[in-house]
């Protein structure tokens, strides 16, 4: 177990970080007796009989007091702090290590019985049910260490010792987890950040757990009576404890890192004794992290503001849930808690992280959290590891991330220890890998800390401009190689399927065109990513290592010897490297991304009834303005309508830029997809904001080129993700709100009539957006302006189906209930007049049916007479709203 001690630190263990030569000396002496004390351990504490006081108490007790001196006090700690981490956590880790021979026998079981293979795996990973809920234990060599702790009977000692877990625990508590910048979402790491959380949470809660073995010490007891818990109380009610758990808590919810934050926590909480618990500092945290659990069991995980994710979500209820069961927390406060936690401000996650930030009296909390690009707990950094680490339900929380499950349960299987996690010995490859691993490691132990933060700094950059380069250069061509490729199939696949007798236009011929197509693009995709694969191998390590060498010859310091600059060159670019190859096989090699942008080639073939893109059907003129000028331009006219309301711009800029726009989206062929998204975006911004600030401007011929614009087919590639979806949103809503100009709504609601009549926007995604408003606050004069617009929308406007009507008069309903919702303002909250309108488009039955889906009232029918009692309470009383739900009703 002890195979790997600590290192010397060139940085914190020479002669000038000792009071005395003496003292260095005799600290070498109290290195080696901790190091003997540790083989004694090692090699007797199995034996029957072996008693740890017995054998290794004088030893320890002798050991500390060699020399009584903080310093040395300080150095022996550090260096038993140090050793813990080693021992039980990076050691710990190499016993995870399978060869790739082993994965492949592993893979090739599940093609010859899955359902026994499941079974087994749920075997080997569940925990026994257990009717009892203990404290943490202390298994393997933990138990050393904490064996160490209570038979060293050194009060200085145990101060030092205390000083340095709480230096590491807010060290290790104030690591960053950024978003990886070489993956498509903003939510994605790579597997080296998830290992990197993985251990950062293992050590936190393993030095949580011994420091509040550490903490409670003095405070043992067999058994304790009410007289005794109230009088010890009043005694140590006085006394502040060396860590600050609820201002590290406070933090979390305001910088969004609850899932690194909370699982230490509650491993020191369980640690503590039954009197700890229940005085007034502990009582505020465990209030705190009951509302946290009120809070997160509310979450909805589909809200676009939405704070954290699934996997933080199943990962914070199993830590605390397990806190909330141990025999030492005071389950008398629930009660009192529980009424606390109904109160609005407490209800959500975002609510708290207000009242969070307004109790904090300093900024830099608070700049701290907007500095963080993406917060921890969106982040999916949370692997199955991490959950059977800190989740003793292990099995089920597997598959609720899954999306098997939604309810934690202990599963009934049997379990069964393993012999070995290794299912071979390792094969020489990996051993050697291995012991290169371990080289690295020793290498960096003789530098300075700030050599390894330089490699890794370096190695993240660079692997990062080496994908971006791929992307802009390497993929990008390899792109447009493969569709050109495809062109021709499809030129030539629509050539003979021209002679058939079926419809273009049938479903029939739709699928039966893809169905064909499919062997020919996966075998193009293959051949792409194989190309793209081996041109990546040629080319990428001697850009990666030239810009490993020119970074690492720049940022490490001058007096670095030259072997040592070589070798950091060479482990750099082996991460870099790694990174890369990662990247490359989740994202290239498959051919995913290939036939990808095939399909979307087939769609806007069929779409325009050609085999030919529709860049290649522009005209291309050169005298046409380049995107990047029409985006600059547009930002300018947008800057100067937020900065000076536009007082500069006139029609004729308004016409001129417009018509650029035009020429941009119709004339350049080389219009690549993400400047034409960009654009498409910022003249929806325009048209806004002209609409908020210069509503005088936006004239029906500024209307006329808009509509023109956004009616050409290139516009119309990507529906899904169409900005036409978000013009109700409630970013929006401020934009309109600001001006303080209720002339606009009329004019903007017969634009959107406009572009409904030419089926720009659809009237289902209006719809849709105006039900979503009611997820937030808003004042009731904005609402009754919204319904001014919506109003002026749907006037007049003649729908052309059965559908488009049922919408059209939808429409209607939620402009009236926008007018009259200030008389159930106060009574009925925004949440539950969505569920109503939701109910009622989707799941309220015809006339005479009951209201299953709709609102959950219990109402049996919409026309008996407690089903209409039952309604205007819900209403809060708003007579004018039950005859529009029941207008309604009866029309569906």
């Amino acid at each position: 177990m002890g195979e790997i001690n600590v290192c010397f630190q060139i940085d914190t263990d020479n002669r000038e970080n000792f009071s005395s030569s003496f003292a260095f000396q005799t600290f070498r002496k109290q290195r080696d007796a901790f190091y003997d004390i540790l083989r004694i351990w090692e090699e007797n504490h199995s034996v029957p009989g072996w008693v740890f006081q017995i054998a290794l108490g004088s030893k320890i007790r002798s050991m500390l007091t060699l020399h009584n001196d903080s310093t040395n006090y300080y150095h022996i700690a550090r260096l038993f702090k140090s050793q813990l981490l080693i021992s039980c956590i990076q050691n710990g880790h190499q016993d995870d290590m399978v060869d790739d021979e082993s994965l492949n026998f592993l893979k090739a079981l599940k093609h010859v019985n899955p359902e026994k293979l499941t079974q087994l795996s749920k075997r080997f990973v569940t925990p026994l049910p257990s009717q009892s809920h203990n404290g943490p234990s202390f298994p393997g060599i933990q138990e050393f260490f904490k064996d160490f702790i209570l038979h060293a009977f050194n009060p200085i000692f145990y101060s030092h010792l205390e000083n340095c877990f709480v230096y590491e625990i807010m060290e290790l508590n104030d690591n960053q987890f950024a978003n990886s910048e070489i993956e498509d979402l903003e939510t994605m790491v790579d597997e080296k950040t998830q290992q990197n959380f993985t251990t950062c949470l293992s050590s936190l809660r393993l030095l949580a757990k011994v420091l509040g073995l550490l903490v409670s010490l003095p405070y043992r007891s067999e058994s304790t009576t009410k007289e005794i818990i109230m009088t010890q109380v009043e005694i140590r009610s006085k006394v502040l404890p060396s860590l600050n758990l609820q201002a590290c808590l406070q933090n979390a919810i305001i910088e969004g890192k609850l899932s690194l934050t909370i699982p230490w926590i509650v491993k020191y909480l369980a640690m503590m004794d039954v009197v700890s618990l229940r005085l007034p500092y502990y009582k505020q945290v465990l209030e705190l992290l009951y509302c946290v659990y009120c809070a997160i069991n509310h979450i909805d995980f589909s809200a676009p503001d939405c704070l954290i994710s699934q996997q933080a979500v199943v990962l914070l209820k199993s830590s605390l849930c397990w806190l909330f069961e141990l025999p030492n927390f005071p389950k008398d406060f629930y009660i009192i808690w529980q009424s606390t936690c109904k109160i609005k401000e407490l209800k959500t996650l975002k609510q708290m992280e207000k009242s969070s930030v307004q109790k904090r009296n300093s900024h830099c909390v608070t700049d701290c959290a907007i500095s963080v690009k993406c917060n921890l707990d969106k982040l999916d950094i949370i692997t199955d590891r991490t959950m059977r680490m800190c989740c003793p339900r292990t099995d089920s929380t597997i598959s609720v991330l899954n999306g098997t499950g939604t309810n934690l349960s202990i599963s009934s299987n049997k379990h069964v220890t393993p012999v070995t996690s290794q299912l071979r010995k390792l094969n020489g490859g990996t051993r050697a890998k291995h012991l290169e691993l371990q080289l690295e490691e020793a290498f960096f132990h003789g530098q300075p800390a700030s050599t390894r933060k330089t490699v890794d700094f370096v190695s993240d950059r660079v692997a990062s401009t080496c994908v971006k380069h791929i992307c802009n250069t390497m993929l990008s061509s390899s792109r447009e190689a493969n569709l050109n490729s495809f062109r021709k199939i499809l030129k030539q696949m629509h050539i003979e399927r021209d002679s058939e007798t079926q419809s273009e236009s049938s479903m029939n011929y739709i699928k039966e065109f893809k169905d064909l197509l499919a062997n020919d693009m996966n075998t193009l995709a293959n051949n792409v990513s194989k190309e793209l694969k081996e041109q990546c191998e040629k080319t990428i390590p001697m850009i990666c290592e030239t810009r490993v060498t020119t970074a690492i010859e720049s940022l490490l310091a001058e007096d670095s010897l030259t072997p040592v600059k070589e070798m950091c060159i060479k482990i750099t670019t082996r991460m870099a490297m790694e990174r890369i190859y990662q990247w490359i096989q989740s994202h290239i090699v498959g051919g995913s991304l290939f036939i990808k942008d095939m399909e979307l080639e087939i769609n806007r073939f069929l779409r325009n009834n050609s085999p030919v893109h529709t860049k290649q059907e522009k005209r291309h003129s050169s005298d046409a303005p380049s995107p990047t000028v029409v985006i600059d331009k547009l930002r300018e006219l947008i800057w100067d309508m937020v900065d000076n309301r536009g007082e500069s711009m006139t029609m004729s800029s308004v016409l001129d830029i417009l018509d650029k726009m035009y020429c941009t989206f119709n004339q350049r062929a080389d219009l690549l997809p993400g400047p034409e998204k960009v654009l498409y975006n910022l003249s929806i911004d325009f048209s806004l904001f002209l609409v908020a600030y210069r509503s005088d401007l936006f004239a029906r011929e500024v209307q006329d080129k808009l509509i023109k614009i956004w009616s050409l087919d290139c516009l119309k590639d990507d529906q899904d993700d169409s900005p036409m979806h978000r013009l109700f949103c409630p970013r929006n809503m401020m934009l309109f709100a600001q001006p303080e100009n209720d002339i606009m709504w009329p004019i903007y609601g017969k634009f959107l009539r406009r572009l409904l009549e030419a089926e720009i926007l659809d009237g289902d995604s209006l719809s849709d957006q105006c039900v979503a408003l009611f997820r937030q606050d808003w004042p009731v004069p904005l609402l009754k302006l919204l319904s001014k617009c919506l109003t002026e929308a749907i006037e007049g406007y003649k729908a052309t189906d059965e559908a488009t009507e049922k919408i059209k008069y939808f429409l209607g309903w939620i402009a009236e209930t926008y007018h009259e919702i200030e008389f159930c303002n106060e009574c009925w909250h925004n949440s539950d007049m969505e569920t109503l309108y939701t109910g009622a488009i989707h799941g309220f039955p015809q006339p005479g049916g009951g209201i299953a889906n709709g609102v959950s009232t219990g109402i049996a029918s919409p026309f008996d007479q407690d089903g209409v009692l039952s309604l205007i309470v819900v209403l809060g009383g708003s007579l004018s709203l039950v005859a529009l739900v029941f207008a309604f009703i009866t029309y569906r």
